[in-house]
């Protein structure tokens, strides 16, 4: 089925969508200190940034039903 045509049954609320909004900020203001942490070396090994993929995460949080995995 293409993307076009796919229907969703999903809603959310204005509260819920807002939720949302402040998750995806949280997620990006963490990895913004996380890298910068990093870049001053208090962080060893590698550091691999989520940066621009908040939405993914918070999508995928929001439509997860129990027994998900």
């Amino acid at each position: 089925m293409a993307a076009a045509d796919a229907k969703s049954n999903l809603t959310a609320t204005d509260e819920e969508l807002l939720q949302y909004y402040r998750d995806m900020l949280l997620i990006r203001r963490f990895e913004e200190r996380a890298g910068q942490l990093y870049g001053m070396g208090h962080i060893g090994g590698f550091c691999h940034l989520y940066i621009g993929q908040e939405a993914v995460v918070v999508g995928m949080e929001a439509v997860k039903q129990d027994g998900d995995q």
